[in-house]
C-alpha cells in the first residue's frame, strides 16, 4: 500500500497523507506530474476547497473512496513501528477495516489502534490521539 495526494494538493492534504502512510506503516510519493502506476494498491487523499475530504483506495483499474472531514489533527510525534488494529463494533468498524487491509477486533487494544465510534473515526497511537475524522 503506498499514499499519494492529487496533483496540485494543499499542504494541510500533504501533511494528512504523510501522516496516515507512517500511522499505517506505509511508504508516502510525492505525487507532481507523475501518474499512478497499477502495480499494488495506492490509497490518495482527495480534498475539495483545499482540505482533504477522502481517501480513494485504488487498486486493478477500481477505485473506492472513503470519505470524511478532518476534526482534529494531533501533535507530530515518532510513531512506534506496529501495525494498527480497527476497533469498534458494526459494519463501519469492519469496512473500515477492510478498506485499509488491516484487522478488526471488537474491544480496545493496547498500542496502535483505530477506533470507530458513531460518527468519527480517531488514529490513536498508545493512548495519543494522532488523528480524528468525522464520518
Amino acid at each position: 500500500m503506498r499514499f499519494t495526494t492529487s496533483r496540485r494538493p494543499s499542504p494541510r492534504t500533504r501533511r494528512l497523507a504523510r501522516t496516515l502512510a507512517r500511522f499505517l506503516g506505509a511508504d508516502y510519493m510525492t505525487r507532481g506530474k507523475s501518474g499512478l502506476d497499477d502495480d499494488g494498491v495506492w490509497m490518495v487523499v482527495v480534498e475539495g476547497d483545499g482540505s482533504p475530504t477522502g481517501i480513494a483506495r485504488r487498486s486493478r483499474g477500481e477505485e473506492e473512496v472513503f470519505r470524511f472531514t478532518l476534526s482534529c489533527e494531533g501533535g507530530s510525534k515518532r510513531l512506534k513501528m506496529t501495525r494498527p488494529v480497527v476497533v469498534g463494533a458494526g459494519n463501519s468498524a469492519r469496512d473500515l477495516a477492510e478498506f485499509f487491509d488491516l484487522d478488526h477486533a471488537a474491544e480496545a487494544a493496547a498500542g496502535r489502534a483505530i477506533r470507530v465510534c458513531d460518527g468519527f473515526v480517531d488514529f490513536v497511537d498508545g493512548g495519543d490521539l494522532i488523528l480524528r475524522l468525522n464520518i
